[in-house]
């Protein structure tokens, strides 16, 4: 295989998101199997940690922390005599060319190369536009969400602008790809984002924990709350059996609030951030998915991956693209606090079923494999290169 040069864009390569670490751990893939791998980092987290590997090089357009505004009509602002309005897009202008130059040289340094861009959130592309009509640059977009989430969001006019005109537009589902199919792409494909491990542990060990497990940001739409009150109502029949919600943000203090309004203090803990993920999935027994909204859920992969079964919100095409229903989880309505309940307490209840899910969970798991998915993404390249003599 040729060495291959390819380049992450982020909106932050120090974010701590999910986008982040997916393309931290095909980052350190790529660069094992000999390849070049560059960042361009739209800004960063001043003093933050970062996922990615020390030895890839890091380009920061912005390293003042510069938040590019909406960009602004001169001519009716001109009319209704708006000056500060013109004047601010004015410089918005100026800066987008200076820094589109700035990026053009950077890719400059390749020469005739092919390069792979991976763009992770659209935002970046605005100073990668003139790019887009060099032969050797070959861009993938990517939408880490689902196609409702995404035209409900701000993102969407971004997405509509600049993903058509890209060399490949990678969404996490087929239903999603289909979607925008209809809205007139002739660029979709589909990528899963890879699980950064996988740990076999036995289901009657994992049974033994006696420990629900769900992990996130601590914020309103992952739906902590319907997932303490329904693992409450579904404590009475289940002696001994605790809730672990990993993850740290705003609602910390009204989900305690909840936690002791149940009195359920003894049983449901907020354990805060982890960075030992494997080791909390694997001293869990069964993990539940309570969100509003999600694209393709990492948590949920990361725990089959771990053998555990799964419940989850129907928050996402995605979710049917993880859990199988009735053979290695069970799939709720947004919300539902009396089928979660319902659900919650048949797996703890019912050890034979928990063993069949968790066996099958461990099975299905495999396909978001780092190297099932890394080979993908060869294949992706090599779809896409081909320059005459190959660039080089």
């Amino acid at each position: 295989m040729h060495t291959k040069n390819i380049v992450f864009v982020l909106n932050e390569y120090n974010g701590h998101g999910g986008a982040q670490r997916v393309a931290s751990i095909l980052a350190d893939d790529f660069i094992s199997d000999g390849h070049n791998v560059a960042i361009l980092s739209i800004n960063e987290q001043k003093g933050e940690p970062s996922y990615f590997s020390n030895q890839i090089p890091v380009k920061v357009v912005h390293k003042n922390g510069y938040r590019a505004p909406m960009p602004k009509e001169i001519s009716s602002n001109l009319k209704a005599f708006r000056f500060k309005r013109v004047k601010d897009e004015l410089k918005r202008r100026f800066s987008l060319n200076k820094k589109q130059k700035e990026i053009q040289k950077f890719f400059d340094s390749y020469g005739n190369q092919e390069v792979y861009v991976i763009v992770i959130q659209v935002w970046g592309m605005q100073w990668l536009q003139p790019l887009l009509y060099r032969p050797n640059i070959k861009i993938i977009g990517q939408s880490h969400e689902s196609y409702i989430a995404s035209k409900n969001s701000h993102r969407y006019k971004r997405v509509l602008k600049y993903y058509r005109q890209v060399s490949k537009f990678l969404l996490l589902t087929d239903k999603d790809a289909e979607h925008f199919a209809e809205q007139g792409f002739s660029n979709v494909g589909v990528m899963y984002n890879p699980s950064p491990f996988q740990q076999r542990t036995t289901p009657d060990q994992l049974y033994g924990n006696k420990t629900v497990v769900s992990m996130g940001r601590l914020v309103e739409d992952k739906g902590f709350d319907v997932l303490i009150e329904a693992f409450a109502k579904a404590s009475v029949e289940m002696p001994g059996w605790k809730l672990h919600i990993y993850g740290d943000g705003p609602a910390k203090k009204s989900l305690q609030s909840l936690i002791d309004a149940l009195e359920m203090h003894d049983r449901v803990v907020l354990k805060g951030q982890t960075k030992g993920v494997v080791n909390a999935l694997a001293n869990s027994s069964f993990f539940v998915l309570s969100s509003k909204a999600e694209g393709l859920p990492m948590s949920l992969i990361e725990a089959q991956s771990c053998g555990l079964p799964c419940i989850s919100t129907d928050c996402a095409p995605g979710i049917r693209e993880i859990v199988d229903e009735y053979e290695n989880g069970f799939i709720t309505p947004v919300g539902d606090i009396p089928l979660i309940s319902r659900h919650i307490m048949r797996l703890a209840k019912d050890p034979a079923l928990f063993k069949e899910f968790s066996q099958d969970a461990f099975e299905n798991s495999k396909k978001f494999e780092r190297n099932v998915i890394k080979n993908q993404w060869y294949k992706l390249f090599d779809e896409l290169g081909g320059l005459p003599n190959d660039g080089k």
